[in-house]
């Protein structure tokens, strides 16, 4: 296990792995023990687990696998382009099998959602703004209402 136990002198924090601590839960394992050592050399110190940051932005995709994208293309392509479009689905799956794992789903999942961007925009609400919501909008702006202490304050002064 690689860094599993680190220190950080100016927050006064002992950080480990969420493997580690689970490991140090045996109390005759090595983990427990370096865990021990290390409390020892610096008892005013606080232990913690190490969080990974998680992108909250990020969007996920749980239902779009290639046997949905096949069947997807099959049933909104037009009968003219849907054999060249499974054609260029399959050969790009072809391609993929030869990169790491890591590379192969995600390169394929940016094809298919740039070729048909409504699987991204699914769900969305769309907000339509029409010319009567427009008047109505710059007709509240030209509206000012004074503050009731600005208003007292304006009369105490007259």
């Amino acid at each position: 296990m690689k860094c599993a136990l680190n220190i950080d002198f100016n927050k006064k924090l002992i950080i480990m792995t969420r493997l580690f601590s689970q490991r140090c839960r045996d109390t005759s394992s090595k983990e427990y023990a370096q865990l021990q050592s290390v409390r020892r050399d610096y008892p005013d110190y606080t232990v913690i687990v190490r969080q990974i940051k998680k992108n909250s932005d990020k969007k996920t995709y749980k239902g779009l696998t290639y046997a949905y994208m096949e069947d997807y293309i099959l049933t909104h392509e037009p009968d003219e382009t849907v054999a060249a479009v499974l054609n260029e689905f399959e050969e790009m799956q072809v391609i993929a099998a030869c990169h790491s794992q890591a590379f192969r789903y995600p390169v394929i999942k940016k094809w298919f959602l740039a070729k048909y961007p409504e699987i991204e925009d699914f769900g969305k609400v769309i907000t339509v703004v029409t010319a009567v919501d427009t008047a109505v909008d710059t007709k509240q702006r030209e509206k000012v209402i004074d503050l009731p202490q600005q208003a007292e304050a304006a009369t105490e002064s007259a």
